[in-house]
């Protein structure tokens, strides 16, 4: 049985929903501000899988929208937004690219990039005090060293999500959609 529209529709409020929750409850502990956004992907995933990269894009662009106006982490939200909200519906295509070094690369361009802009529009947009406050404080081996980390969790993330899309396949998605031929 196909989904209707409402239900599609009903699905995608739903996870939208979620997606906003998870990334809004970020903001209670301060190592979540690099969690929540990762767990605020995963929500809009399974819209990709079951309507296509179109419906989850465009949940992702309302889900972005409206932890804009929700989420009291900024920091947070602006991951979400410039990198972990689209990465789980992007990932299958870049896993697709055969040369893995070049694939590799790409992902890492993709990360460094996205959040080069994303805090680019942190500092000299929205200003963020605290931040800058960090930035400035930190030392350039401590800013380079945290660099570092931040692309060996990226791909840590980029490694576990094939196994969470395994999960969500064998184990969510016969409960979410019992009859669906895939």
């Amino acid at each position: 049985m196909a989904p209707t529209n409402a239900r599609k529709t009903a699905l995608c409020g739903l996870f939208c929903g979620l997606s906003v929750v998870v990334l809004s409850l970020g903001s209670v502990l301060p190592l979540a501000t690099f969690c929540a956004p990762a767990l605020a992907g995963l929500c809009i995933f399974p819209i990709g899988v079951e309507f296509g990269l179109k419906t989850g894009l465009l949940s992702y662009l309302v889900s972005s929208l409206l932890s804009a106006f929700f989420c009291p982490d900024r920091e947070a939200m602006c991951i979400f937004v410039f990198l972990l909200g689209y990465y789980p519906l992007v990932k299958p295509w870049l896993d697709k690219l055969k040369n893995k070094p070049i694939q590799l690369l790409t992902k890492i361009l993709l990360c460094n990039g996205s959040l080069a802009i994303c805090y680019g529009i942190l500092l000299l947009l929205v200003g963020a005090p605290t931040l800058r406050k960090e930035l400035a404080d930190a030392g350039i081996i401590l800013l380079f060293a945290t660099i570092l980390l931040g692309n060996i969790a990226f791909l840590v993330y980029d490694k576990a999500l094939v196994n969470l899309f395994r999960v969500y396949l064998c184990q969510f998605r016969p409960k979410i959609f019992p009859h669906s031929p895939r």
